[in-house]
C-alpha cells in the first residue's frame, strides 16, 4: 500500500493488464539529475504490498547510488509481481513496457533480477529508450562490489583481499563474477546458492568451498557479501555476525537503516550496497550514451568513493548509510531544479 510518506516520490504508477496478468509498479523517485535509470525486476512476492514496497525502497536507492556515482540520472525502479518462469512470461513483459511507453522517457529500464539482456530487447519494441541491450551490467555490478571489498578491507586492517576469507550468499550473474574476481586476487571463498547445481558448478570451476544457506551469513571469514535478495542482514543475522567486513551486490540488503547504525556499534566495516554496487548502472549509463570508453576505470572508482563514506564516518561517528545518503542528497539537491525531468515534448501544430 502506497503510504503517505511516500509523498517523496515523484510518481507511482500501478501497472495492471488483466490478459496478460500482469501486476507491476514502476516507480520514480526523483529526477533532479535526469531521467530516472532503473532495473526491471521480476519475481514472486507474498503480497502485492510487498512488491510495492520493494519497488519504493529500490527507487530510492537508485537515486542515492546515481548521485553517489555522479551519473547524470535520477532514481526510478519497476517490479513485476510474477515468477520469472511464467509460460506467458513475453506477454507479461509487453504489457509491462507499454505502461512504461507511456512515461515518454521519464523511466528508463534495464536488466534486473528475473530479467535479461534479452528481455531489454523485448522492452525495446515498445519503449526503446531503454539500456542493458548489448551490455550485461551484472559484470561491472562485481567489479564495483570488489573493489568496494578491497577499500573496506584497507581501511579496516590496512590489507588487501590476497589471502582473505570471503562468504558469497548467491552465486547468480553477480554473484559468481564477485566469487570469480576474489579467488583470482588470492581470496578464500566460501559460496552458498539456493539452486544447489550453481553452488557445484562453482566448486569445479572456481575452486569455491561450499557452504549450507542456512549458515553462509554466520560463516566465520573476514567479509560477508550478500549477493542475493534484500533484508537478509536483520536483528537475527546481526547477533550471529561473525565477518568484520560486510559487503554486498544486494540491494538493500539492511532489514532497516537501523541495522547500520548497530554495525557501527559492533565495529563492523559496512559499505552500504547503493555505493558498493553502482558499477552495474554506470555500464547502463554508459550504454544510454553510446559511450563506454573508460568504463572500467569509471568502475573502480567506487573504491574511492567506498573509503569516502568510511572515512567520513569513522570522523564523524555516524553510521556509513547516513554519511552516505547526506553525500548522495548533497549532489542532488545542489543540481535540483523547480520541475522534474520530462522529455522535450513535440507538438504538432505549435
Amino acid at each position: 500500500m502506497v503510504e503517505p510518506a511516500d509523498q517523496e516520490f515523484e510518481q507511482i504508477v500501478l501497472c495492471n493488464e488483466r490478459r496478460a496478468g500482469l501486476r507491476s509498479i514502476i516507480a520514480i523517485h526523483d529526477t533532479s539529475l535526469g531521467p530516472a535509470l532503473g532495473g526491471v525486476r521480476m519475481r514472486s512476492y507474498p503480497s502485492h504490498d510487498a512488491a510495492v514496497a520493494d519497488a519504493l525502497a529500490l527507487a530510492r536507492a537508485m537515486t542515492y547510488k546515481a548521485a553517489l556515482a555522479d551519473l547524470p540520472i535520477g532514481g526510478g525502479k519497476s517490479v513485476i509481481n510474477a515468477d520469472p518462469r511464467s509460460a506467458n512470461r513475453d506477454e507479461i513483459l509487453m504489457a509491462h513496457a507499454r505502461y512504461i511507453s507511456s512515461l515518454g522517457g521519464r523511466y528508463i529500464p534495464a536488466v534486473d533480477m528475473g530479467t535479461t539482456v534479452c528481455d531489454m530487447r523485448l522492452i525495446g519494441r515498445f519503449a526503446p529508450l531503454s539500456c542493458a541491450q548489448r551490455v550485461d551490467p551484472g559484470l561491472f555490478t562485481a567489479r564495483g562490489v570488489v573493489r568496494s571489498i578491497e577499500a573496506a578491507l584497507m581501511h579496516a586492517t590496512g590489507k588487501g583481499v590476497d589471502g582473505r576469507r570471503v562468504a558469497v550468499q548467491g552465486l547468480g550473474n553477480v554473484g559468481w563474477n564477485v566469487a570469480r574476481m576474489l579467488i583470482e586476487e588470492g581470496a578464500d571463498v566460501t559460496a552458498a546458492d539456493i539452486d544447489e547445481h550453481k553452488v557445484a558448478r562453482g566448486v569445479e570451476e572456481l575452486g569455491i568451498t561450499p557452504a549450507p544457506l542456512s549458515r553462509i551469513l554466520d560463516s566465520d571469514v573476514d567479509v560477508l557479501s550478500p549477493c542475493a535478495g534484500g533484508g537478509v542482514i536483520d536483528a537475527a543475522a546481526l547477533d550471529s555476525l561473525r565477518a568484520e567486513v560486510l559487503v554486498g551486490a544486494a540491494n538493500n540488503m539492511l532489514s532497516s537503516n537501523t541495522i547500520a547504525v548497530d554495525l557501527a556499534e559492533r565495529g563492523i566495516v559496512y559499505v552500504p550496497d547503493f555505493v558498493a554496487n553502482a558499477g552495474g548502472l554506470m555500464a547502463m549509463e554508459a550504454e544510454l550514451r553510446d559511450d563506454e570508453t573508460g568504463l572500467e576505470s569509471k568502475v573502480d572508482s567506487i573504491a574511492a568513493t567506498a573509503l569516502a563514506v568510511l572515512e567520513r564516518s569513522a570522523a564523524t561517528n555516524l553510521d556509513t548509510v547516513t554519511v552516505a545518503t547526506e553525500m548522495a542528497w548533497t549532489r542532488v539537491a545542489s543540481s535540483r531544479t523547480d520541475q522534474p525531468y520530462f522529455a522535450q515534448a513535440v507538438t504538432a501544430g505549435m
